[in-house]
């Protein structure tokens, strides 16, 4: 898992905490009611996306860093893909904008795991035993 080498950005995006921390902010902003919110998601969107984001933490707790960061990148990018545009435009909801900033951190940290810090050697290594 964590090597000397590694740098504290890379220990963090293999640690479930920031996708599960993730998911706690979209559960708790499922409770709100959106009707007289603009830009905030449907419940849906918040719920559905708070049990995946719990999925990915999931994942991420067993080990399996280059499936836990490429779930949580690519479900923070459907996220950003569907609700970003409107939870931006005026006028704003602090609570929109906040899931939306959150994702793009989300999104940011495991997208560099994913695509830059993971060691594909190791993988490679591993599906041959």
């Amino acid at each position: 898992m964590a090597t000397k080498t590694d740098t504290s950005a890379q220990r963090l995006s293999q640690s479930p905490w920031p996708v599960t921390f993730l998911s706690g902010i979209f559960l708790a902003s499922a409770f709100i009611p959106p009707g007289p919110y603009k830009g905030l998601p449907p419940f849906v969107h918040r719920f559905g996306f708070a049990s995946i984001f719990a999925g990915a933490g999931y994942v991420l707790s067993t080990g399996d860093s280059r499936n836990g960061s490429g779930v949580s990148t690519a479900w923070s990018l459907i996220y950003l893909f569907l609700n970003a545009r409107k939870s931006l435009a005026a006028p704003r909801h602090p609570i929109a904008v906040g899931l939306t900033l959150a994702t793009i951190g989300s999104a940011s940290l495991y997208g560099s795991e994913y695509f830059f810090l993971s060691n594909d050697e190791e993988d490679s290594l591993s599906a041959d035993v």
